[in-house]
């Protein structure tokens, strides 16, 4: 019976170990259970469509796992045996297979997640690289010179790869230097000696060696590189904390250099300091290569801009302005003298017989003799001036904050210069230089009649004899023949009243006997012009024919315009042509076309004795009447060499005496009651 005990509690203990077997198999199954279901959630992270294919794995450990279960709680207390440990063995190997199998797929599956996330944040990265490359390359197009480009690049790059110092150099292509054009740090006092540094190009050479290369930018390793005095005197080491292996060392330096399109080098990103304190990454260093890039590429592109912009304006012969952007600046000089009532004077130059210079030594002679006279102006001109050529061998210049004598006096300082021009041919041509100038306001309020009063004012300087500084108010004495006059003709095309107001003013200076004509004649056809209740379009018609009715005088010899005494024939002939002259001035300016009928028929009869046409009564243009009384009164009322001024009421006499003859009676007795209104004053 001993035996039996013995060998029973041995078939006893046996069962306790199959039983505990078969709880791990049972805890097995339901471990790869959970890998099972953790691999479908897994799957389902990584947005795949296999979910269905671990659907019999999941349901094999459920039904295992089950199984085990329900087996475990089995009373199996009498199984014992080889039969035992073998089903024991085979449920603990599929158990294990299946563990081993979920596992292998749940690390497959964590480590695909793994690789997404991955993927996704250098998705990201690379996103943001690429924002902040769009954005910097934004703000750089937006620049209008090299300048705002430079200050927009070391902003953004200071702003996006956060370097507590950030400095931009270019080259100077001139003296082979770098200066700086634009740092950001947070340190004032480095960044004022950073702004004062010029550093030789060969000095950068030496520091961009392969060995610290990386893509397009160099990171120079404190441990790799002894800085010589030379370069330290150049790239200074700052104040770093040593952060240890990894970090940032106040003698490391992070170059990214600028090429321009041909790949010479234009400039040099200098940034110091990261804000991490880290060794710059490969990421962040091939990021600051694009920057540099981006803004290499902008630099040229406004550089580029410039030179295009300075070539529309440049002519091309002289290195001066040229004739467009001379038309745009006084445009712009007459508004601001308008806006801040200021005064300036226009020079109009043209060299004299040029045409014979070009003629007897050649185009290319005559090339070097304008570049000559171009290197005279620009010797005699202020920094506020402007110089251009305005055409062939002419030249203008616009003078600020200038009257027309001070003109003179450099418009004779140019001359003199010109004079002593030598084209390096054998016995070289004199040349000389005849010069115009008008002042603004007194000869024009516009553009175009300040040009037509400096090129009217030319005109008489070569009619002087060339060679000469004319003055468009001080031409009382030039002799203008046909051909003349007609050149002056298209020359006050685009003139204004004003400007034609001067020049009749000249012309009352030619005539000793008229004095200060217009003027009374204007005053005097204001006062008619009251009296007769004539609207604002009548009177301003008036008032500008009152100024230059007797323009045409200009192309009167002045010994025949002062001669005392009776006039000959001829002389009387001369003097009846100035109305015609006057009408061929004015048709030709388009703003004064209204006046033409008053300056060529004012001296017509009202009994048609007059002269250019013979014109009678009402035939005769109204405003030319009206000049006529006016014109008549001033002379009676004024000092000729010849009289005294006649007594009001003797000139009255007079005008009552022509009524009816030389003048139109009803005007006559209206302009008489207008002096009761005035008081006498008309004349």
């Amino acid at each position: 019976m001993p035996g039996r005990a013995a060998g029973q509690a041995l078939i006893e203990r046996g069962v306790g170990h199959i039983q505990i077997i078969r709880f791990l198999n049972f805890a097995g199954a339901l471990a790869a259970f959970f890998l099972a279901a953790r691999v479908i959630a897994l799957d389902r992270r990584a947005l795949r469509s296999r979910r269905g294919s671990w659907i019999p794995l999941v349901c094999t450990t459920a039904l295992l796992a089950a199984l085990l279960g329900v087996e475990l709680r089995a009373d199996r207390s009498l199984e014992s045996g080889a039969w035992a440990w073998a089903e024991a063995a085979v449920e603990t190997a599929l158990v294990l297979a299946l563990i081993a199998a979920c596992f292998f797929l749940y690390v497959r599956e964590h480590r695909s997640i793994v690789d997404l996330f991955e993927a996704a944040e250098a998705h990201i990265r690379r996103a943001r690289r690429l924002e902040a490359i769009l954005e910097l390359g934004d703000e750089l197009r937006a620049a209008g010179s090299v300048e705002q480009v430079a200050r927009a690049a070391a902003d953004g790059v200071e702003r996006r790869l956060s370097f507590r110092e950030t400095v931009l150099y270019l080259l100077d292509p001139a003296d082979d230097l770098l200066f700086t054009a634009a740092t950001v740090g947070s340190d004032r006092d480095y960044d004022a000696s950073i702004r004062a540094r010029r550093i030789p190009r060969g000095v950068l050479e030496g520091l961009l060696r392969e060995e610290f290369r990386h893509g397009s930018t160099y990171f120079i390793d404190h441990r790799h590189h002894d800085w010589t005095d030379v370069e330290l005197a150049y790239f200074p080491s700052g104040y770093v904390e040593d952060g240890g292996p990894g970090a940032f060392h106040g003698d490391d330096a992070v170059f990214a250099p600028l090429h321009g399109d041909d790949g010479r080098l234009i400039g040099l990103f200098d940034v110091y300091d990261p804000s991490d304190g880290c060794i710059p990454s490969e990421e962040t260093l091939q990021l600051l290569g694009v920057f540099a890039t981006i803004t290499a590429s902008a630099i040229e592109g406004v550089r580029h801009r410039a030179e295009l912009e300075r070539l529309a304006i440049t002519d091309g012969l002289t290195g001066l302005y040229n004739h467009r952007h001379f038309q745009e600046t006084l445009a712009h000089e007459v508004g601001r003298a308008e806006r801040y009532d200021l005064v300036f004077s226009l020079l109009m130059m043209d060299l004299d017989l040029f045409k014979n210079v070009n003629d007897r030594f050649g185009h290319p002679r005559g090339d070097e003799a304008l570049r000559a006279v171009a290197n005279v102006l620009c010797a005699n001109a202020r920094a506020s001036d402007f110089v251009a050529r305005y055409g062939g061998e002419e030249f203008v210049m616009i003078l600020p904050a200038t009257t027309a004598a001070q003109a003179a006096v450099l418009a004779e300082r140019i001359a003199q210069g010109v004079r002593g021009i030598a084209i390096a041919v054998p016995e070289p041509p004199s040349l000389s230089m005849s010069i115009g100038l008008a002042e603004y306001p007194a000869c024009g309020h516009d553009r175009e009649s300040l040009i037509a009063a400096a090129d009217a004012a030319l005109l008489f300087a070569k009619r002087s004899g060339r060679d000469a500084v004319a003055d468009f108010t001080q031409v009382s004495l030039v002799e203008l023949d046909q051909s003349a006059l007609e050149g002056l003709a298209f020359r006050l095309e685009k003139a204004d009243i004003e400007t034609l107001d001067v020049l009749a003013a000249a012309v009352d200076q030619r005539d000793a006997f008229a004095g200060e004509r217009s003027a009374g004649v204007a005053r005097a056809a204001a006062g008619l012009a009251a009296a007769l209740g004539l609207d604002d379009a009548q009177r301003d018609v008036l008032r500008m024919a009152a100024l230059v009715y007797d323009i045409g005088k200009v192309g009167i010899p002045v010994e025949v315009l002062n001669r005392r005494g009776e006039l000959s024939p001829a002389d009387q002939a001369v003097i009846r042509r100035h109305p015609e002259m006057g009408t061929r001035l004015l048709e030709t300016t388009m703003r004064l076309g209204a006046l033409l009928p008053v300056v060529l028929h004012h001296h017509e009869r009202w009994d048609g004795a007059g002269y250019p046409c013979r014109l009678a009564g009402e035939a005769i243009p109204f405003g030319a009447r009206v000049i006529a009384v006016c014109d008549a009164w001033q002379a009676m009322v004024s000092d000729r060499p010849y009289r005294p001024a006649l007594a009001r009421e003797a000139a009255v006499a007079e005008l009552r005496a022509g009524a009816g003859s030389q003048f139109d009676p009803h005007l006559v007795e209206a302009f008489i009651g207008s002096l009761t209104v005035t008081g006498g004053a008309a004349g």
